[in-house]
């Protein structure tokens, strides 16, 4: 009895630290409570055994995953929400492979397998999955590390503290209370150039939904409406799906969105679906006045299931939506954008997750806009999970952000990831901001996944070592 107690006991704590995790995020996000999470995660599976570790950490993983993830099934039903939030379980799981000590090393080791399997689920598989990650919830607690470390290294500092939470000594407290409180008096500071005037347009969708593309002349009218007069400014900014319809092939969206820039005299940024011999493609397209384009930008990462089906077969059974869904064409290299003297680029919705795609596309940036469409998520939690990922991309970079979304959350994000400015969700508007320029580059962009994959197994190895003495 007594034995039975206990691990119903272990188990309630397991999936209260899911809980916990989770709680980082929208639509809670308060940034304490995932420290909380991982500090009885780590306490959970200190000492214990291969078999007990996998039950916990998957425990942990589904009650983290599945309010995380529900967003997904906000039009398509719950098997996929289902299918991803297991995959995504299994995945997290991978944690317990490792044993751990309730020790200083044993913590070491907790923070690296904890990173490792962060990185696996961004990478893997068809090209990884890296939402709910816990170095995108501290951007206000940690905002100091984010340069010198990025996401993956806000990651390890957080699931290091969480263990040594756990081994109740007073040095360790007075050194985690150190280093949130001194912290930020030794951020890095960065050159601050006045750069840019851009007026960013949410023109909303008539019906929120999966089938707001069949509207696509109407989204594109609608944010013909909803752009605000351009006097002063150097950039209209559209987001995501803004022109659903290919404009060079569809006459009457050609006409509208030519008549448009026509009247503006000045430079407009679209996302648009172009058509080509092998199939859509997912592009940002920089008009100049004249109507000519000017640059183009092809998205890279597709999201699969979204943009193109990995398994299409299996996908169709299992979801009826997966027939609708055309196969995108990914573009194969960063096309960074100028215009009077700043270079930008522009990241196309769950582009932001990578780490390695995000840094190469910053590099040497002046400022970043990140374009996406959220109709397809409803009234759900995805838009503010995904801004959640934009700060922290902000104050990794230490650039600034124009975000826009056609339904929202359309913001300006300084370099710290603060919001300066933002659109009410769902309103119609034009958000203006004037855009400061950092063409400089951080420590934590030049740190890749090889740099933390190695880093991380070298702290397993010498964990393991430490062990066999």
């Amino acid at each position: 009895m007594a034995l039975i107690m206990k691990r119903s006991i272990r188990l309630s704590l397991s999936i209260f630290s899911g809980l916990l995790l989770w709680s980082g995020f929208a639509p809670i996000e308060n940034a304490i409570l995932p420290i909380l999470g991982g500090a009885i995660l780590f306490y959970l599976l200190a000492e214990q055994t291969l078999s007990y570790r996998f039950m916990t950490s998957l425990m942990t993983g589904l009650a983290f995953l599945l309010p995380l993830l529900h967003w997904s099934s906000t039009y398509v039903g719950a098997v996929p929400w289902l299918i991803l939030s297991i995959g995504e379980g299994l995945l997290f799981a991978l944690i317990a492979l490792v044993p751990v000590r309730k020790n200083f090393v044993g913590g070491l080791v907790f923070a690296a397998i904890f990173v490792i399997v962060e990185l696996i689920r961004m990478k893997l598989p068809f090209g990884g999955f890296g939402w709910g990650r816990i170095g995108f919830t501290q951007v206000d607690t940690l905002n100091h590390l984010y340069p010198l470390v990025g996401v993956t290294g806000v990651t390890f500092s957080v699931m290091l503290i969480c263990a040594l939470i756990t081994l109740r000594k007073v040095r360790y407290f007075i050194g985690i209370f150190l280093f949130f409180i001194l912290g930020p008096f030794v951020q890095t500071s960065y050159a601050n150039a006045q750069g840019f005037n851009i007026a960013a347009v949410q023109g909303g969708v008539t019906k929120l939904g999966l089938d707001f593309n069949s509207r696509a002349l109407e989204v594109l009218q609608r944010h013909i409406d909803a752009t605000d007069n351009s006097e002063g400014i150097d950039l209209i900014l559209w987001p995501e799906n803004s022109v659903d319809v290919d404009p060079a092939i569809n006459k009457t969206a050609g006409d509208k969105l030519s008549k448009f820039i026509a009247n503006i005299d000045t430079y407009l940024l679209t996302g648009t679906v172009e058509k080509s011999p092998f199939g859509p493609r997912n592009s940002s397209v920089l008009y100049s006045p004249d109507g000519v384009i000017a640059a183009r930008y092809v998205k890279q990462d597709l999201a699969p299931f979204g943009e193109y089906i990995p398994l299409r077969s299996l996908a169709e059974k299992i979801s009826i939506y997966a027939r609708n869904v055309n196969d995108f064409v990914p573009g194969d290299s960063w096309q960074p954008m100028s215009l009077k003297g700043k270079t930008f680029q522009s990241f196309i919705c769950f582009e932001v997750l990578d780490d390695d795609h995000v840094r190469a596309g910053a590099k040497n940036m002046d400022f970043l806009i990140a374009q996406t469409n959220n109709a397809t998520f409803g009234e759900s939690s995805q838009a503010a999970q995904q801004l959640q990922i934009t700060r922290a991309r902000a104050a990794e970079l230490r650039k600034e952000f124009a975000v826009v979304s056609t339904t929202g959350f359309t913001v300006h994000l300084d370099r710290n990831g603060d919001e300066i400015a933002s659109l009410d969700q769902f309103e119609p508007a034009t958000l203006r901001m004037e855009v400061s320029s950092n063409p400089e580059n951080t420590l934590a962009s030049r740190l890749g996944t090889g740099f933390w994959a190695v880093f991380a197994g070298l702290i397993l190895l010498s964990g393991y070592t430490v062990d066999r003495r």
